[in-house]
């Protein structure tokens, strides 16, 4: 019983991934090199925090007494 039950999950697996809709590769690469020149602005790797807006910018200097 283990053995059939075994390829019952499988063949349902294998009809789940029959059923995903793909794209091609250059399609997707497409759409993230679009995805990324559109938000390249936003992104904190290529321009930087602003001194304002930095979350991790410490609120007041450490002195030693």
């Amino acid at each position: 019983m283990s053995g059939n039950s075994a390829l019952v999950r499988t063949v349902e697996q294998l009809r789940r991934e029959a059923r995903v809709e793909r794209i091609n590769v250059s399609d997707a690469a497409n759409d993230l090199l679009q995805y990324v020149k559109q938000n390249a602005s936003e992104d904190f790797l290529l321009n930087g925090f602003s001194v304002v807006s930095n979350p991790f910018k410490e609120k007041k200097s450490c002195t030693i007494v």
